[in-house]
């Protein structure tokens, strides 16, 4: 199978999700990063992003401050939606 080499311009806003997905190790290339706007669209691709960058800065803040603390007596399922409704992500697969 061959490919083609094909130049593209692209506008600003394409340029930097194409190099989110490469910051955020999403894909190892610029053409992967296309493959996957092409694929899934530059919505997809743009709340994918936010949600990496959004876990990004949980991380940090947890590297900073430790772990939030939580009742003992709770379940691993009301863990997981109890950190969705803190970051009210109407997206979030646990809810």
């Amino acid at each position: 199978m061959s490919s083609d080499v094909i130049t593209l311009r692209i506008d600003e806003f394409t340029a930097k999700l194409i190099e989110g997905f490469i910051k955020y190790k999403l894909a190892n290339s610029k053409a992967d990063a296309l493959r996957w706007i092409m694929q899934r669209g530059m919505q997809s691709t743009k709340i994918t992003i936010e949600r990496k960058e959004r876990s990004e800065l949980i991380i940090k803040k947890w590297k900073e401050n430790g772990l939030p603390d939580l009742p003992q007596n709770l379940s691993e399922i009301s863990i997981k939606e109890r950190s969705c409704a803190n970051y009210s992500d109407p997206h979030c697969p646990h809810l």
